[in-house]
């Protein structure tokens, strides 16, 4: 009996005990959850990487390469063009000597000279009261002529002599004379002369001889000998 007495004496001792030490859960489930600790460190913004600068594999940073702007195609040292204003059927003629060019337009009744330099593949000529502005590429130059009131377009390939261009000049009976040709592939001509600021008929052009005008004798040139001089 007394052995079995202690036993439920002790027995009863340690379940206070257990009691006592088990965690308070309950006082916590009551309380609610704790709330979260709210973070202090501010977040740092990314650098905004340099266009014109690239990374590489190491990590190492390298200038971006630049893009140069194409250049213009430059214009041809030596070239001559004839053809047709288109809505008037002139002629138009253009002539380029290292880096200097030339224009003249004829109809038989209006003539044009006009002038600039030639340091691309585009041109603007201007003249009295006249301006022409011409692309070149594909064996041809083309464009628009505008002399006076008159605006036209043009095209005009490539020539050789003995067509192309030509100019005379001369003083006849004190006044001074300026004569205009072009000559097609095809044959087909046309000139004018400039005599003390009035306009009058062009004898017909033969390539390479002389030709008279009011008894003066005139010779017309070639662009290499007449454009240097302009």
């Amino acid at each position: 009996m007394y052995t079995l007495g202690a036993g439920v004496v002790l027995a009863l001792g340690l379940g206070v005990a257990s009691a006592q030490t088990a965690p308070r859960t309950d006082a916590v489930s009551a309380a609610g959850k704790a709330p979260a600790a709210s973070s202090t460190a501010k977040s740092t913004p990314s650098a905004t990487p340099d266009p014109a600068v690239q990374v590489q594999a190491d990590g190492s940073a390298s200038p971006a390469p630049t893009i140069e702007a194409e250049e213009a195609d430059p214009a041809p040292k030596r070239a001559d063009y004839a053809g047709v204003a288109q809505g008037n059927g002139g002629l138009v003629a253009l002539s380029i000597r290292n880096g200097k060019a030339v224009a003249y337009f004829c109809d038989g009744r209006v003539e044009s000279w006009l002038k600039g330099t030639a340091d691309g593949s585009t041109l603007t000529l201007t003249g009295k009261d006249a301006l022409i502005t011409v692309a070149l590429g594909d064996g041809k130059a083309q464009g628009r002529l505008q002399v006076g009131k008159g605006k036209w377009r043009f095209t005009a390939p490539l020539v050789h002599k003995p067509s192309g261009l030509y100019r005379a000049s001369a003083v006849v009976r004190g006044a001074r004379v300026v004569g205009g040709w072009i000559v097609l592939p095809n044959g087909r001509q046309v000139g004018l002369l400039d005599v003390g600021g009035s306009s009058a008929p062009a004898p017909r052009l033969t390539p390479g001889s002389p030709m008279t005008f009011e008894g003066t004798e005139l010779r017309p040139q070639e662009p290499d000998a007449f454009l240097p001089g302009l």
